[in-house]
């Protein structure tokens, strides 16, 4: 069985730490619906999200980021 990818980023408006993305992209990961996230290392502000969208929506996965308390938006 396979997955329906698709993927779309995150625009953190905080400024975060290498420790404080990695934590955010852990929490992210937790979704067992997302396949992958990462923060590219030229743009720290934005984390691309890859996941299976016949098992949840991008608005759900954005959420998990805004739960943290962090202002966030999809690109």
């Amino acid at each position: 069985m396979g997955y329906a990818l698709s993927d779309f980023m995150v625009h953190v408006d905080e400024s975060l730490d290498a420790d404080e993305r990695s934590k955010l992209v852990d929490i992210v990961r937790d979704d067992g619906c997302v396949i992958s996230a990462a923060f590219p290392q030229s743009t720290p502000h934005l984390m691309m999200v890859l996941y299976d969208c016949e098992c949840t929506h991008a608005q759900e996965i954005l959420g998990h980021v805004r739960d943290t308390g962090l202002h966030a938006t999809m690109l």
